[in-house]
């Protein structure tokens, strides 16, 4: 599969039933706008009757970018180069919000996926570019391949007390090209960094993400911005630290006082106008 070519639909008829309808209403409004703005040249209709015409071509407009928008949202498509390693829904079958379709794996990158105890956690410093796993997998015997940090779990696991931790790293050519191939991580415990020199930043774990897109896997935060009345997001790369108990560590990218989205981050898109979430008591 190539990026953007599409995996799956759902039935659009109603859809593009809707695109057709509010197209139509579309061109119905700027026609009866144009009209209005030949006769308010010859100081035929009032200023207030321009006034709604030009909200009803607007409000048309808005209606059919609604429509378009939400027909995009019914296709599937692949956001990455890869091979599809299973799929999980059947043709004409009805599907839920959030459910799984199509298992996809890159075809150059590869994710490893393991767990820690709470304990190990906390003092591992995972993201230092000094201190790096090395993995194993058990179709390559005896040869490990060096992985780097991509994200991990806020939560431990109820049953296990473990925390799920996953690493990037490069595919080796002679790797099998499927997903769920088992391996060893090591971690190499006798390299603890010490701590920095001076007080750094630290966001909730929850804050920091690695978009798919990201050829490095350099981690990113949503950036709360005031954009005149409003407030919107925006992407902003940012260097990581140590993992502690109390979050992420940020060595670059933020400074004192920036805003960030804290929880979700995964929900949004570049340039989404938010706001602030105020608690309540009791909450």
């Amino acid at each position: 599969m190539k990026a953007g070519q599409l995996l799956a639909t759902l039935n659009d008829a109603d859809a593009k039933l809707r695109v057709r309808d509010r197209q139509t209403a579309l061109q119905l409004a700027e026609r009866q706008f144009q009209r209005f703005n030949t006769l308010a040249q010859r100081s035929a209709v009032s200023k207030s009757e321009m006034d709604v015409q030009r909200a009803n071509r607007d409000a048309a407009a808005t209606a059919l970018k609604i429509a378009q928008e939400e027909l995009q949202f019914l296709s599937l498509r692949a956001p990455f180069d890869g091979v599809i390693a299973r799929v999980q829904a059947r043709n004409h079958q009805v599907v839920a919000a959030g459910q799984p379709i199509a298992l996809l794996t890159r075809a150059d990158l590869l994710d490893v996926i393991f767990t820690l105890p709470e304990t190990l956690f906390t003092s591992l410093d995972i993201q230092n570019i000094n201190y790096q796993p090395e993995v194993q997998f058990n179709a390559l015997p005896g040869r490990f391949f060096t992985a780097q940090y991509k994200e991990h779990t806020s939560q431990t696991d109820a049953a296990t007390l473990t925390y799920q931790v996953v690493l990037t790293m490069p595919r080796p050519a002679d790797l099998p090209g499927v997903a769920g191939l088992s391996g060893s991580v090591r971690v190499r415990l006798h390299n603890l960094p010490n701590a920095p020199a001076q007080p750094l930043l630290v966001v909730p774990a929850a804050a920091v993400f690695n978009p798919d897109r990201s050829p490095t896997n350099q981690p990113h935060v949503w950036l709360v911005e005031q954009d005149g009345e409003v407030l919107r997001i925006k992407d902003r790369p940012v260097e990581v630290g140590r993992l502690t108990a109390q979050g992420i560590e940020i060595i670059s990218g933020l400074k004192p006082g920036d805003r960030i989205v804290a929880a979700g981050v995964g929900e949004l898109r570049d340039g989404e106008a938010v706001r602030i979430w105020q608690r309540e008591r009791g909450l």
